[in-house]
């Protein structure tokens, strides 16, 4: 049965950082011109969704240090 839990600060400043490099790589991708256009359509449409979800992380770690709380975002555990 899984359980859920809060992200802390720290792994929802990791999981940002992290969101954030990615999506340079993917820049970087579309911007090398070696992608033929459904390969570049792919990855701007993953741009979209990645930057909808970097601004998630970025709205909670914001708070978080500005409210010096953590605001819930619950993710599953898995039973071991």
């Amino acid at each position: 049965m899984s359980k859920n839990r809060d992200l802390t600060y720290k792994e929802i400043s990791y999981i940002r950082a992290a969101l954030e490099g990615y999506i340079g790589l993917l820049k970087s991708d579309v911007d090398s011109g070696e992608l033929d256009d459904d390969e570049r359509l792919d990855i701007q449409e993953d741009l979209l969704f990645y930057d909808n979800l970097l601004y998630t992380f970025q709205k909670a770690e914001k708070q978080s240090v500005d409210l010096r709380e953590v605001q819930s975002i619950s993710i599953k555990q898995r039973d071991r």
